[in-house]
């Protein structure tokens, strides 16, 4: 991995570098002086739902390019510029907010923050648009900053199956973006698609399908609470479809360790998604029983 950066990084870098090394320590500090497992969950599905968006605009759409000028390959900087600013800068601020119930014009404050760095960057040519404008990106974290104060609030107070099943997808899409996305951008495998010339961008896209898959089999298991049998036969099950995709030649690894990453990947992700299950189980099963001791 080491060899895929570049060896005269600019001092531009330092502008992508920085921000998420602060924003690192941020995380630290909000989950030591909180100590809520939840916000975890949150930070998950936060990461997941500004993931989506990305994967649409960024990937699918190319909105916008990214150049901190880390890495060798044009495209593989363009993503981690990315990477950096939806699962370190925005989802970080987010989960502020949320943690601490700030307030709307904290919103606005950090909306107004981000649109600034975003018109910095286009000044310093490290970002450019394609067809996006900073206008998108202002009502877009103002709506994102909102679900994140009220998606926390549902985790605080669960209520509804639908969000609980949502919930868990986003859990486990988050947790698989967090494990599988530097190897992607590093070109520790490749993943032949077809479906873009450059081949970093066509095994992101791909990949992309294939957490939805996973995280959409993990959380149908883990919420309809099936027989853990059924459970334990999910990696397997999944592992078996790793083994045939490099049989066809579309998953293109350069070490057994990815493959051995991957199968870690779905045990973790379905332990975790068992567990979240049965404590936002366990909170609606509490809040019922409480209604019907009102009534």
């Amino acid at each position: 991995m080491l060899s895929k950066i570049r060896t005269d990084i600019p001092l531009t870098a330092l502008w992508f570098v920085i921000p998420a090394v602060l924003c690192t320590i941020l995380f630290i500090v909000i989950f030591w002086r909180k100590k809520d497992l939840k916000l975890w969950m949150l930070y998950l599905c936060l990461n997941a739902i500004s993931l989506f968006l990305e994967d649409a605009i960024f990937i699918f759409l190319n909105s916008y390019e990214y150049k901190p000028g880390i890495l060798k390959q044009p495209y593989a900087d363009n993503a981690l510029g990315a990477y950096f600013s939806q699962s370190y800068y925005i989802t970080s601020i987010a989960l502020l907010i949320a943690a601490y119930h700030l307030r709307f014009r904290w919103n606005i404050l950090f909306t107004a923050m981000f649109v600034g760095i975003e018109y910095l960057f286009l000044f310093l040519g490290i970002y450019k648009l394609n067809w996006w404008h900073p206008a998108y990106t202002a009502v877009g974290l103002v709506i994102y900053f909102a679900i994140s104060k009220k998606w926390y609030n549902y985790l605080l107070h669960p209520s509804s199956r639908l969000v609980r099943f949502f919930t868990l997808f986003c859990i486990n899409y988050g947790n698989y973006a967090v494990i599988a996305a530097l190897p992607v951008i590093f070109e520790a495998y490749r993943l032949a698609g077809g479906w873009f010339a450059d081949p970093v961008r066509d095994t992101i896209a791909v990949i992309i399908v294939i957490l939805l898959t996973r995280s959409s089999v993990i959380a149908v298991v883990c919420f309809c609470s099936l027989h853990w049998i059924i459970k334990a036969f999910v990696p397997v099950l999944l592992f078996v479809g790793y083994l045939v995709l490099i049989q066809l030649h579309i998953f293109i690894i350069s070490s057994f360790w990815i493959l051995v990453l991957f199968s870690s990947a779905d045990i973790w992700t379905l332990l975790f998604c068992c567990y979240f299950n049965r404590k936002l189980l366990q909170s609606e099963i509490r809040k019922t029983a409480g209604e019907r001791l009102r009534f």
